[in-house]
């Protein structure tokens, strides 16, 4: 619950312009934020290297700047993977629900959430965001906003809007729990015909929004002039929330540090190692090629220039006769009188190999350095090591850390979504009676398709349960279906009410030769398929598989009980037909 009145914020937001205040971690959280975006994304990555350069002069890292191209952002874009994997994993839990009957409400605030990030859902946008400001911003806020609007005809439409750190000046939390943030923003404003820089502080209160916008009237702070604008968002809570998984130590967990920071130690090394690679192969290793050459032979030419200063028209400057320089060019020489003046072509020019030890002794070692930056990451070199040398002992382990390193991520992740649906509820008066649960599993199975379809045999094979092999095809599918959310959703279902699910087909109809099942089950698993497109048939608005389980349930019996009907109509009708056509022939 906010504690802070919007009278208090007012007094607290005038006296953070007038003083220019930030908070106490601010200079450390922008630092590094900048730090991480130049190795993230490589943009101005080489005023990191010029504080290891230290004994170059200006002129000879200017040549550096020129040749180098860092490996660190496509090394550390391969990292992400394991997090994009875990982001686009199915939750075990994802309930939204309402008190009572409210499946009207629980249909519109999905639509809310699928159109979070313009025509994309807040899982897509979080699927992005959530990882890339993990790396290169923790300390970002994610702000839900929305628009100004009608609220006779029309609702709050909620997006997102990110505050970076440098942005989110100032902000206090009490017990984990977010009191105020405030936000300055660069604008522009029109001091009569002229357009100027200035400033706009936004302070979110929850039950109340301040707007402090630089202009060329109004009140007067620090010398400058602010319009102030109120609104009322009327929410329980800051509708903020950090993306930081990792608390950092270095400010006793008041704020976060990237996902990669752990490695940075070796990123740094990295930095050396691959400038100092880029510059040798530039500058040495290629073939040196020595040759004797004649003095240039036009008339006038002393090296290079003629009498009058300017420079010769034949040798360019060079002071020597021009040579083979492409291949389309031919050397000619004049023919001696005397063959014993000929000279051995042969020994005219010379080509030098470069020694490529050192060069491989850093190739290597830039590799060893990539591998280590997974491995540190994720505890483990799972995506780095030959499978073919790992033991199934190991595997195991490496898996099991890598789902140790991924589980804060996860959790946090659900907490963020949580924390975002509950705004989104909020502005659009469908926080009533509202309850949300969101989870992913413990183990993220981390399998290829060919290591599960090998694991699906082995439990048919040996007899297992018929809920482990149900698990293993749950697996499956995510697989098969990972870019067809819709069609997933739609398997899930079908698999959940199917009655013999795991069963083998020879099983199944053993099952049911011997009247070892009910009717109902008989029935729904003989007509599965075409009981459901009756009803996706029927239930096109809303869409079938957006409805709650509970009432896919209800449905699906009442269907089933139709065919029953249908179907055992249809046969005492034939048996009724049968039993007249036997009357009339045998006059019985």
């Amino acid at each position: 619950m906010v504690k802070m009145k919007k009278e208090e914020g007012e007094v607290l937001l005038r006296k953070i312009i007038t003083d220019e205040l930030k908070h106490q971690d601010y200079r450390r959280v922008v630092d590094l934020a900048e730090k991480y975006y130049k190795l993230k994304t490589g943009d101005g990555i080489e005023t990191l290297l010029r504080r290891i350069e230290t004994r170059v002069t200006d002129e000879e890292f200017e040549q550096i700047k020129k040749i180098y191209r860092s490996i660190i952002p496509s090394t550390l874009n391969s990292t992400k993977l394991p997090f994009q994997k875990a982001a686009r994993k199915q939750p075990v839990v994802r309930m939204i629900d309402y008190e009572g009957d409210s499946e009207s409400k629980k249909l519109e605030l999905e639509e809310y959430i699928k159109s979070y990030w313009g025509d994309k859902s807040l899982e897509e946008f979080l699927e992005y965001a959530f990882i890339d400001y993990n790396y290169i911003d923790p300390n970002a806020f994610l702000v839900t906003e929305f628009d100004a609007f009608d609220p006779k005809t029309e609702k709050a439409k909620p997006y997102p809007f990110v505050a970076s750190s440098e942005e989110a000046i100032m902000f206090q939390y009490d017990n984990e729990i977010l009191e105020y943030l405030v936000v300055r923003l660069p604008i522009k404003y029109m001091d009569g015909d002229m357009e100027k820089e200035g400033e706009k502080y936004t302070m979110y209160l929850g039950m109340d929004t301040i707007v402090f916008t630089q202009s060329a009237t109004g009140e007067k702070l620090n010398n400058k002039f602010f319009t102030v604008e109120y609104f009322q968002p009327k929410n329980e809570k800051v509708p903020a929330v950090r993306f930081g998984y990792i608390r950092d130590e270095e400010t006793k967990g008041r704020t976060f540090v990237s996902a990669f920071h752990c490695v940075i130690g070796l990123l740094e090394k990295t930095l050396k190692i691959d400038s100092e690679l880029d510059l040798s192969c530039a500058m040495v290793a290629f073939p040196q090629r020595f040759r004797y050459v004649t003095p240039c032979k036009n008339l006038g030419c002393h090296n290079g220039y003629l009498p009058d200063g300017k420079e010769c028209d034949v040798c360019h400057g060079t002071g020597v006769q021009p040579f083979h320089k492409g291949t389309q060019d031919v050397v000619k020489m004049a023919l001696p009188r005397n063959p014993e003046e000929m000279l051995d072509l042969e020994k005219l020019a010379y080509d030098h190999s470069p020694d490529i030890d050192l060069l491989q002794f850093d190739s290597d070692y830039l590799e060893k350095l990539e591998k280590k930056i997974q491995a540190k990451m994720f505890n483990a070199d799972l995506y780095t090591r030959s499978e073919v040398a790992t033991t199934a002992t190991e595997k195991i382990l490496e898996t099991d850390n890598l789902n140790d390193t991924l589980y804060p991520f996860a959790r946090t992740y659900s907490a963020v979504w949580e924390f975002v649906v509950k705004d989104i509820a909020t502005f659009t008066d469908l926080a009533q009676g509202l309850m949300l649960q969101h989870k992913f599993p413990n183990d993220f199975k981390f399998k290829t398709l060919s290591d599960l379809m090998i694991e699906l045999k082995a439990a048919k094979d040996a007899g297992a349960s018929t809920s482990t092999i149900a698990a293993i095809e749950d697996d499956i599918n995510e697989i098969l279906y990972s870019d067809r959310p819709e069609a997933l959703k739609e398997m899930r279902i079908k698999n959940q009410i199917n009655p013999f699910r795991g069963y083998s087909e020879a099983n199944i109809r053993f099952i049911i030769s011997q009247g070892n099942t009910t009717k109902y089950n008989r029935t729904l698993w003989e007509n599965l398929e075409s009981i459901f497109q009756d009803l996706e048939v029927e239930n096109q608005n809303p869409w079938l598989y957006d409805l709650s389980y509970e009432l896919i349930v209800e449905k699906v019996k009442a269907k089933t009980a139709e065919y029953i009907e249908l179907i055992t109509g249809e046969k005492d009708a034939d048996m009724a037909k049968y039993e007249a056509q036997e009357t009339n022939q045998f006059g019985r």
